[in-house]
């Protein structure tokens, strides 16, 4: 059986979006009160296939270089500035 692409996320969504993600993939939802720290970000970010960011999270160039898996970047938030 194929592994299952993991999926780094910034923060926590809403439980349906959530539960067909979990279906999917092996995720792991950053769950404490504030955002994670820039290097918690990168390690994620190094980690993952794909991740859910939200507006506290800047994927610029040094985010993507970390990340040589990443194939998926979704932004949970309004606008997108904050992403190369």
């Amino acid at each position: 059986m194929p592994k299952k692409p993991r999926v780094f996320v910034s923060r926590t969504i809403p439980e349906k979006p959530l539960a067909m993600l979990q279906a999917e993939c092996d995720v792991y939802v950053w769950d404490e009160d504030m955002p994670p720290s820039r290097p918690k970000l990168l390690d994620e970010l190094a980690m993952s296939d794909g991740v859910i960011s939200m507006l506290t999270e800047k994927i610029d160039e040094e985010a993507l270089i970390a990340a040589p898996n990443l194939k998926v970047i979704s932004n949970y938030a309004v606008g997108y500035d904050n992403i190369d």
